[in-house]
């Protein structure tokens, strides 16, 4: 009996050995490829610094020399910059005509993906800089948020009775800077080209764009900043024209 019980306390004990030296360590049964949860995701990456091609078809618009393209300097996330004013402006420069654009549609959303405001326009007649403000009549922008912005165009088509869109998006950044604006309210001309420039304060420049456009040197540095400088002959046209909904 005792002779037994040995040979099976000797046989349990192999068997535990056996078992331990099989144990995987909890660690490494960790799914590679689970997804860790991130900041709240940026707008896609464009591409080159060249790349200012729209998203969607071009389908009828008419094929021109300049880009349909934001006001604004491409970054690693897309087309981006700040403001320190709660309404601000967008521009963009259309080289269409009015006639192969049926109409257009602008979209402002907050973080949550909310809606913020919403515009359908038309073009105005001439081509070139066009732009959609944020009217105050709306909620101003909140500090230290940002915001996504969609820019539509929708070219007449003889196939289609609605036809496919081209767009550009972008983000806005309202920034809380009351020293940078004590400095645009005491600057000169030039300075304030700088300020919009080194603060990236792109959605401003709306404030001195027609008197910026009408000094050379203060027009070929900001699209040189901003990278499209073979704009410079182009007008400066203004607000797109509201379609009631």
């Amino acid at each position: 009996m005792l002779i037994s019980l040995k040979y099976v306390l000797i046989i349990s004990v192999l068997v535990l050995v056996d078992i331990t030296n099989n144990l995987i360590p909890v660690q490494a049964q960790i799914n590679p490829n689970l997804e860790v949860a991130t900041d709240p995701p940026q707008p896609p990456d464009r591409g080159t610094p060249d790349d200012r091609k729209p998203a969607g078809t071009r389908g009828d618009c008419e094929a021109t020399s300049q880009p349909f393209t934001p006001l604004l300097p491409i970054t690693e996330s897309g087309f981006t910059g700040f403001t320190i004013t709660g309404y601000p402006t967008f521009w963009f420069y259309v080289p269409y005509k009015t006639s192969s654009v049926s109409s257009g549609k602008f979209v402002l959303e907050d973080e949550q993906g909310n809606l913020v405001y919403r515009l359908l326009f038309k073009l105005p007649e001439t081509p070139g800089f066009v732009s959609v403000t944020l009217p105050n009549t709306e909620q101003a922008l909140d500090p230290n948020h940002q915001y996504r912005w969609v820019f539509m165009l929708y070219c007449e088509s003889q196939q289609s009775a609605k036809p496919d869109p081209i767009w550009y998006e972008g983000v806005v950044e309202r920034i809380d800077s009351s020293a940078v604006e004590t400095e645009l309210q005491t600057a000169s001309l030039e300075q304030r080209v700088n300020l919009y420039i080194k603060h990236q304060i792109w959605y401003d420049i709306s404030m001195d764009l027609t008197e910026i456009r009408n000094v050379r040197n203060d027009w070929e540095k900001l699209l040189k900043a901003i990278g499209l400088e073979q704009l410079e002959p182009e007008p400066i046209v203004g607000p797109v024209e509201p379609i009631q909904n």
